[in-house]
């Protein structure tokens, strides 16, 4: 049984190490910047403006703030959502910057 479990187990997890460490995540292009070095360049600069502009725009809750101290399934969930709502408006917000600035979120 454990040969088994350890059969299954260990290819994924090496796969999943892969995923994870082969960079295959989203990234943003500007198709108006040609030069390499200069869009790694402007697009540090664009993501810490939109990052600026979205946490003045929504601001983030970070540490306790973002826990509920009431055990119960409701308060819970109700902080949950709040969480997720806060986070999901925050992103939009940096997304609009980035599109405003040239950059197409790409695959």
């Amino acid at each position: 049984m454990h040969r088994t479990l350890a059969r299954f187990v260990l290819p994924c997890l090496a796969m999943a190490a892969a995923f994870a460490l082969g960079g295959c995540g989203p990234t943003y292009v500007n198709p108006s910047i040609a030069d390499k070095a200069d869009a790694k360049q402007r697009l540090e600069a664009d993501t810490a403006i939109c990052k600026q502009e979205a946490d003045m725009a929504v601001a983030p809750t970070y540490g306790l703030e973002r826990f509920e101290s009431d055990p119960t399934i409701e308060a819970q969930a109700t902080r949950w959502v709040a969480n997720v709502a806060e986070d999901d408006a925050n992103l939009d917000v940096f997304a609009t910057c980035m599109r405003e600035r040239g950059w197409r979120f790409k695959k």
